[in-house]
């Protein structure tokens, strides 16, 4: 008599994937029926620069960025084409810490920030912006809803370049885990989480969210349009910390977070709502990648 033999069981782990990718199709799906990102009823965004102002400062943070980066990089005696954790530790904080003094000098003059609100063509009343507690709170929520969505793009993108030829996406397709893996000093490693965690979602959403976004909706583009212009210079400026085989779904990943992030800062009227699900997305792929 022939050998039984138990028919394969799938694992949970590798049903996972297919659960992901149903849940992020079915998401999309559902957002895009609902028109649940619509932003006819938004409040007024907390931001008191007009257009010209907010430009300004969007250049301002990229040199005041290099220069910080600049001046760390001399004081520590390191040169500026080291590629080490090292280097990214300081040029991160260096950048940081300029682009913080900036920000603080451009906004302590105001005990009550003025409203932000474009001119329309018939005189309308906006809703008051969100609180800032309820703002933090809905945009982590927001960003683990749109977890699912964030992952299937990302996945059906990385299967369509496969399936033409392309590299095969690596596991981690962000730079930031190869210095995170190859360095041996502790310290170096918590460092580069604060500035991950912390420092690059508060820079980046006001440079972004705030400067670049704001100022393209002061020169009277409609919100949407200003969101999706704004998510496309936020996805190409991060080209080059992308890894090889992760440029087609890491972009397309990166576009899709950045118009949740302009929306968010839309639709609550703060520019806490970004930064909390920014700084929680960064969080989430530093634990996928330690303990996944």
């Amino acid at each position: 008599m022939g050998e039984v033999i138990d028919p394969p069981t799938a694992s949970p782990e590798s049903l996972w994937p297919i659960i992901s990718l149903c849940l992020g199709v079915g998401i999309i799906a559902l957002v895009l029926v609902t028109r649940a990102m619509q932003l006819t009823n938004a409040p007024a965004t907390v931001w008191k620069l007009n257009a010209g102002g907010s430009f300004l400062l969007f250049v301002g943070l990229y040199v005041m960025g290099f220069l910080g980066s600049s001046m760390l990089f001399f004081l520590c005696g390191v040169s500026a084409g080291d590629e080490s954790s090292k280097a990214k530790v300081i040029a991160g904080f260096g950048a940081f810490i300029s682009q913080a003094a900036l920000l603080f000098a451009l906004f302590r003059r105001t005990d009550s920030i003025s409203t932000f609100v474009p001119q329309l063509a018939t005189p309308v009343v906006p809703a008051a912006p969100w609180g800032i507690l309820r703002s933090i709170f809905f945009g982590a929520f927001i960003l683990v809803v749109a977890w699912f969505p964030l992952q299937a793009v990302g996945g059906i993108v990385a299967s369509i370049q496969l399936f033409f030829g392309g590299l095969e996406p690596p596991v981690e397709g962000h730079t930031t885990f190869d210095l995170l893996r190859n360095s041996q000093d502790m310290l170096l490693k918590s460092a580069m989480v604060v500035i991950v965690i912390f420092c690059a979602p508060i820079i980046e959403e006001f440079t972004f969210r705030g400067a670049l976004q704001m100022g393209i909706r002061g020169s009277g583009f409609s919100p949407w349009w200003a969101i999706i212009i704004t998510s496309t210079f936020f996805a190409v400026v991060h080209i080059p910390v992308l890894a090889v085989g992760a440029m087609a779904s890491g972009l397309a990943t990166l576009f899709l977070l950045a118009l949740i992030l302009g929306w968010l800062m839309q639709r609550t009227g703060r520019i806490a709502a970004p930064i909390a699900a920014h700084s929680l997305f960064n969080l989430v792929n530093l634990m996928i990648f330690w303990f996944g």
